[in-house]
């Protein structure tokens, strides 16, 4: 039925929140509406209107009020309208109109062609609207109407963190409708919420949602109809009635000068026709705007009715219906409907467009055992609509839903669950609390997905239950219940031990998906983890301790429930380690210097050399403690002040356990060999230098850039080398050079000349 509210309330609705206007503002004011079209948006409210319906009107109706004011910008975004499942339904959120003054028909025909498919990812499309708004001084808000709560494990604590990081200052202004106890509790904290049961009482919340950036506008709008009668004028015998969408009092229209007219407020209506040629006919989505011509022009003439046939009878409620026609009149916007067989003509639930004289399409049927009916609408050049075809009535039916699954489970654990039912698009299986309100649900799967499926029981222990559900609809179709036992959890693991050493650590613990064990600060918060093991690794597993001394708690942790929860722990000492290097005082850059170490050598303790002051954390040649004691490093090329660092990688930076400094000096470098050869020949060099790993002397052209190299020899090789003289004559350069840096430089060069 549609809600019919006394001429008090519809006054009220145009003083305080249909027939608005901004106030003439001072900046730029962005307004986005986001509506959700999740599946259960199918369901009706306590008064018999279905929530999507109820929606849509109100929120046509409100658009139809926004004035013509060049500081006003009016977008809207839809979620769950295109993916019915999966996880693409987590991501279905898409901007259909950008906040770019006020496009009324545009925003009102997305709005009406909006049907509800898909999941309800709130989180998500607050995160993508903060990329929607432009980042200027005017003021922003956004409203949010909604059926149900997050389905897609988004985090609403922090939605708004992405609008502070672009610098964006948004009002939230949430309006659910009938939701649970539970769907509201999960808007706490976030935005301004507030809960509807009613068009009334969400015509209201709008305007209150408004209030900040808008004005009641109290002008009625002169209204025009012109008839029609098989393309002849009809101007006068006729009677027209007007009443709004959310409704309240009926106009008349008065005829005269050709025409029909009366003064109604901003809003969408339907309209009643009575003429002796063709009787009564009704009329739908008849949008009244600010700044609009509203002139309608409606053909009265009779039309043949389409024939409609509707398979399988009954349907499945909740399922599909496949709807059949023939001797359709022409048109390219001509749409199918399923209603209620009491709701009023503009009234449908879902619907397809059609552009042909016959064929077929598929329309999704509430899961209700009322009784429908299907709607052929021919549409108008002016937007309106009208009902030119009925199916004969249908009742849809339900189909029986069991589980099977056990009686009782470990918390934590994963258990399959075998069902029978209707398999319609969205039925899923969850486990909630015993007595959780309609709609809720935890772990799940969908019934498409699997049979049997596999759910994840809850850590807490308890009384559960079962839940055959399904996303169209918050009825629960079958329920078993099932008790959730605690775990047994021990753990065994070394009272004291060395800071950055390695642990075994024996657990006991029915060894559940995401259990794990750790080693934290005693104390520290629940969920804080460091190193780690699964325990599906085996047992026992290998912990490697912090390099920090003090009094830990090594913990058997799961990542079943969020922060993740503290099934048993033991404490544990961490003591301090003995580090040392030992090594000269000062080195010539470039050579290998011979480090002895002392220390625990755990995993990952390695020996590295830095500049002095460097961040700690940094390394440049290095060797890890347990490839030997002394160990090697390679000393760097340019002469300075350093460090060497005993570090570890058991915790990011890699803090330094020791240090000694060190002092690099610079080389001696010398070439001496005859100043020319002839070409082809070989020519003896006696050099002087460290003789460091990878040096060697080159013959090259002159000039020839840093690195280059043509014969050479290593100075490892011999001292004098040999090298071959090139054949071709001309001036070149003998060079010492290395391969310690790259490209390898020239620390030492002779000229030379090839004859």
């Amino acid at each position: 039925m549609r809600l019919r509210p006394s001429s008090a309330l519809s006054t009220f609705l145009l003083s305080l929140g249909l027939s608005v206007g901004l106030a003439q503002a001072q900046a730029t004011t962005h307004v986005e509406l986001i509506l959700d079209a999740s599946g259960s948006m199918f369901s009706r409210l306590p008064d018999g209107q279905s929530r999507i319906n109820v929606a849509k009107d109100v929120l046509q109706s409100f658009i139809a009020s926004l004035p013509d004011d060049p500081g006003l910008n009016v977008g809207l975004r839809i979620y769950g309208a295109q993916v019915a499942s999966g996880a693409a339904a987590c991501t279905d959120s898409a901007l259909v109109l950008p906040m770019q003054g006020v496009s009324r028909a545009a925003l009102q025909a997305q709005v009406a062609q909006t049907r509800p498919k898909g999941a309800t990812p709130i989180a998500y499309s607050l995160q993508q609207a903060a990329s929607d708004f432009p980042k200027d001084s005017g003021k922003k808000l956004i409203v949010l109407v909604t059926d149900g709560q997050e389905s897609c494990g988004g985090k609403l604590s922090g939605v708004l963190d992405k609008f502070k990081a672009l610098g964006i200052d948004v009002d939230l202004r949430i309006i659910g409708i009938d939701l649970s106890d539970t769907a509201k509790k999960s808007f706490n904290g976030v935005g301004t919420f507030e809960n509807v049961q009613s068009g009334a009482q969400l015509a209201s919340a709008l305007g209150r949602a408004t209030q900040q950036v808008v004005q009641p506008v109290q002008t009625l709008l002169p209204v025009t109809v012109n008839l029609t009668s098989g393309g002849q004028p009809l101007a006068s015998g006729a009677t027209i009635r007007f009443e709004a969408a959310l409704g309240g009092l009926k106009t008349d229209f008065q005829s005269g000068s050709g025409a029909y007219q009366a003064s109604l407020a901003p809003g969408v209506y339907s309209a009643q026709v009575s003429s002796a040629e063709s009787g009564i006919q009704m009329f739908g989505g008849l949008s009244v705007a600010v700044g609009a011509a509203n002139t309608f022009s409606f053909e009265v003439g009779q039309v043949g009715a389409v024939k409609l046939e509707v398979a399988p009878l009954p349907p499945t409620a909740g399922g599909k219906l496949k709807v059949t026609f023939s001797g359709a009149p022409a048109g390219e916007r001509n749409w199918i409907t399923i209603a209620q067989k009491t709701d009023a003509d503009s009234v449908y639930l879902d619907y397809q467009f059609v552009n042909a004289a016959s064929g077929s399409v598929e329309l999704n049927v509430p899961d209700e055992e009322i009784e429908y009916e299907v709607r052929y609408h021919l549409a108008n050049p002016d937007g309106s609509t009208r009902v030119v075809g009925r199916s004969a009535p249908f009742t849809p039916r339900r189909v029986a839903a069991s589980l099977d699954g056990p009686a009782s489970a470990v918390g934590g654990s994963q258990i399959q669950v075998n069902w029978t039912g209707p398999n319609n698009d969205r039925d899923y299986v969850t486990i909630v609390p015993k007595g959780a309100a309609e709609g809720t649900y935890t772990s799940y799967f969908y019934t498409k997905d699997a049979n049997p499926g596999k759910i994840d029981v809850p850590i807490t222990p308890g009384d559960y239950e079962l839940r055959y559900s399904s996303d169209n609809s918050a009825r629960t179709m079958a329920s078993r219940p099932v008790t959730v036992k605690a775990g047994s959890y021990a753990l065994e693991a070394p009272q004291t031990a060395s800071a950055g050493s390695q642990i075994s650590v024996k657990w006991t613990g029915p060894n559940n998906p995401g259990e794990y064990v750790t080693i934290v600060k005693k104390g520290a918060p629940l969920g804080t983890f460091n190193k780690y093991f699964y325990t599906r690794d085996g047992n026992p597993g290998k912990l490697q301790t912090p390099p920090e001394a003090g009094d830990y708690e090594v913990r058997y942790s799961t990542e079943g429930a969020s922060p993740n929860p503290t099934l048993t722990s033991v404490p544990i000492t961490l003591t301090s380690n003995q580090y040392n290097l030992d090594a000269p005082a000062t080195a010539v850059a470039g050579s290998k210097l011979s480090v002895k170490w002392t220390g625990p050598n755990n995993p990952g303790d390695y020996v590295t050399i830095v500049k002095r002051g460097d961040p700690v954390g940094t390394y440049t040649q290095y060797f890890y403690t347990r490839d030997g004691n002394p160990g090697a490093l390679q000393t760097p090329l340019v002469v300075g002040d350093y460090e060497l660092r005993y570090s570890t990688e058991g915790v990011s930076p890699n803090p330094t356990l020791a240090s000694r400094p060190l002092q690099l000096t610079a080389a001696s470098y010398k070439l001496e060999a005859p100043s020319s050869g002839p070409r082809g020949g070989t020519l003896q060099i006696k050099w002087t230098g460290p003789n460091n790993p990878g040096d060697y002397v080159t013959i090259v052209k002159a000039g020839a850039p840093t690195g280059t190299y043509t014969e050479y020899f290593y100075t490892a090789a011999g001292n004098p080398g040999s090298l071959p003289l090139p054949a071709e004559a001309g001036q070149y350069e003998l060079r010492y050079s290395t391969e310690q840096a790259s490209p390898n430089p020239t620390l030492y060069s002779l000229p030379f000349t090839v004859k």
